[in-house]
């Protein structure tokens, strides 16, 4: 093996890291859209949730942004670890208890800390030297209860050679990519953590359901055996189609968990769980999900931004740091939300459309079918909107805000590099009723 390579590599992972995983995505778990359960970019993330106690202590190693921030809906102690200190940082934000920048073989805890110990895509990146270190690390932390939950990145033997076997080019090429400097076949991984834990479960997954990114990237950079004339399929798909497509894979991926269907291996990813106590299910072990969809009314003040009620239809996109956060919206969005007695909607916007002072933009608010609103847009910058709410739809619990703009524009509009083909109005943010 080309240790030399693999340890100049690994002497600035935290730099790299940083560079290819911050993206300043929004996962704190007020913003969760509850339909996102089904994307399967939060397959991992839901099979966590599901199997994670209500009100118990979690350690996520190799934290990065902070994707379990989630957890905080079923009141779970949160923290992190990881190498880069923005990552860290990103993770606060988004709601962890703790986040720390440490070694995963030298973690920065008191024995029996954790209820669960958890990792996502990060014993891939953990040298083959160091995994059994990290797993003794592990097993420190844990309460004699515990348990320790992973999503690794395993090595296809039938797509690529062994790290050993590797020309320097190839092995350069193929931990470039994502970072991978330890990756092992399934059989491999689950004999080292039955090394440590009395009990070992694993499941291979993404055996059918990938998202359509990653069948793009496995076919273009892992070189994975898919039709080439399907992958140019996924090429050509909208921003919505890909979003559409994405949900559909999420769902079955839950139902083969609810279902307990036997996969065959994939080489490509595989589901651990690991104890020293008997091993609850694999999937659904503490399933509730009351606080990520749930239709009581509520009292008023209520910010919908953040409110699991509230449910925000397909105009809109993912909650996004502009800053403030906000969420954009296409020509026209809507939400549903439950809510008792209400005299106002209050909520800041903004734009950044081109020519708005020669083009203004026309906003109409309608709530429940009626007009209560009407603006022109022609300044830059966010403007507060206060609307008042007719005595006419005040008598019921079920309302219906739709929001309208007069046009819309593509910010990657004239980029050949991108596939964002989204075409977007303004931005929202601060929607409370009172």
């Amino acid at each position: 093996m080309n240790t030399d390579f693999i340890h100049g590599f690994t002497d600035d992972l935290a730099g790299f890291y940083r560079d290819r995983f911050l993206s300043g995505s929004i996962f704190e778990a007020s913003y969760f859209d509850a339909i996102d359960r089904f994307d399967i970019k939060y397959a991992r993330t839901m099979w966590i949730y599901d199997n994670v106690r209500r009100g118990s202590s979690l350690l996520d190693l190799g934290c990065g942004e902070g994707v379990l921030a989630l957890l905080k809906r079923k009141d779970v102690y949160l923290a992190g670890v990881d190498l880069s200190p923005d990552l860290v940082a990103q993770a606060l934000r988004n709601g962890y208890d703790a986040a720390h920048v440490g070694l995963l073989t030298d973690l920065p805890f008191p024995d029996a800390s954790f209820d669960y110990v958890v990792s996502l895509d990060v014993f891939g990146h953990v040298g083959f030297d160091e995994k059994d270190a990290v797993l003794q690390e592990i097993k420190r932390v844990l309460r004699p209860h515990g348990v320790t939950m992973h999503g690794v990145e395993s090595l296809d033997a039938k797509l690529h050679s062994d790290y050993h076997t590797m020309s320097p080019e190839k092995l350069a090429h193929f931990i470039g990519i994502d970072g991978h400097i330890g990756l092992e076949v399934d059989e491999d991984i689950a004999r080292r953590f039955a090394k440590f834990f009395s009990f070992v479960q694993t499941e291979p997954r993404y055996t059918l359901c990938l998202s359509v990114d990653e069948f793009i990237k496995q076919f273009d950079h892992y070189g994975a055996p898919f039709d080439k004339d399907f992958i140019d399929y996924l090429r050509g798909l909208s921003f919505d189609e890909r979003r559409a497509f994405d949900l559909a894979m999420g769902y079955i991926f839950g139902r083969i968990s609810d279902l307990h269907v036997q996969l065959p291996s994939s080489g490509l990813y595989l589901l651990v769980k690991a104890s020293n106590v008997a091993l609850e299910p694999f999937y659904n072990a503490h399933r509730d999900r009351s606080d990520l969809v749930t239709s009581a009314a509520t009292k008023t003040p209520v910010n919908l931004d953040t409110n699991s009620r509230a449910f925000f239809g397909n105009g809109w996109y993912p909650a996004n740091n502009l800053p403030p956060i906000a969420r954009w919206m296409r020509a026209h969005s809507w939400l549903r939300f439950d809510a008792g007695p209400f005299t106002r909607i209050r909520l800041q916007l903004t734009t950044h459309i081109p020519d708005l002072r020669s083009s203004p933009m026309e906003l109409n608010f309608e709530l429940n079918g009626e007009t209560v609103c009407n603006v022109c847009l022609f300044e830059y910058g966010w403007l507060e909107l206060v609307i008042e709410v007719p005595k006419t739809t005040r008598d019921t619990t079920s309302f219906k805000l739709d929001i309208r703009a007069s046009r819309t524009w593509q910010p990657s509009a004239g980029n050949a590099a991108s596939n964002d083909d989204r075409h977007l109005s303004i931005a929202v943010c601060n929607l409370e009723i009172s």
